[in-house]
């Protein structure tokens, strides 16, 4: 069991699980870079280039 990665089906194999690895952390990274460029956009952005909502607010409910 110690030395199980030496063994014939870890060395045919062992390219699935780096590129799994690598795909999991490629989607990481993405994600995690899209996330702090938009909290850096909405930190940091222009507050006249923003557009607002238009809330109408009516007596009726």
């Amino acid at each position: 069991m110690r030395d199980d990665f030496l063994s014939g089906d870890w060395a045919a194999n062992r390219h699935h699980l780096n590129a799994g690895i690598d795909k999991a952390m490629g989607r990481l990274v993405t994600v995690f870079g899209d996330t702090f460029a938009s909290l850096h956009r909405q930190q940091f952005d222009a507050p006249w280039k923003r557009r607002w909502r238009q809330v109408r607010i009516s007596g009726q409910r």
